[in-house]
């Protein structure tokens, strides 16, 4: 971790970078942020490099789904803040915008669960869990929190 974080304090001018560079440059600032918990510093980064995410070409594919991963990243980071409005609208725009794997469209299914849960739309709780159950996530993470959820969702009405 010591080792990137040089190599990202050692890029002085990151405006002269490609954009789609420079687009990672700023989403690796804010996972490195997101790491040390500084979450105002994370959400900006990772809001300068999913907006810089345009363009064409042969990237178009990576660019969208990286794309989505960042949104699901804001959504994820508006939950740390409970701002839980935010977080819906950030998953879901993950969602819509594709996600690169299996394991982060679960994660993002679950977070709408949860979300869901929280404002007592059970059914739509139970139709995003069935979801990223289906996808059969393999991260320790992911399949913990699919067993601690099926204990509740069973006894949820809808």
């Amino acid at each position: 971790m010591e080792g990137a974080e040089k190599i990202l304090n050692s890029i002085k001018f990151p405006n002269l970078l490609f954009k789609p560079i420079r687009s990672v440059y700023y989403t690796l600032r804010g996972n490195m942020a997101m790491i040390k918990q500084d979450f105002e510093t994370a959400e900006r980064d990772i809001k300068k490099g999913t907006a810089l995410m345009s363009g064409g070409g042969m990237m178009q594919d990576q660019l969208k789904q990286a794309e989505g991963a960042n949104k699901l990243q804001l959504g994820m980071l508006a939950m740390q803040k409970n701002d839980l409005k935010g977080a819906e609208s950030y998953i879901r725009a993950a969602i819509r915008a594709g996600l690169p794997d299996k394991e982060n469209e679960a994660a993002a299914y679950l977070q709408m669960c949860s979300l869901m849960m929280n404002k007592r739309e059970f059914r739509a709780a139970k139709d995003f869990f069935r979801k990223a159950k289906a996808l059969k996530p393999t991260t320790p993470q992911i399949v913990d929190q699919i067993k601690q959820i099926e204990k509740y969702i069973t006894r949820m009405p809808g």
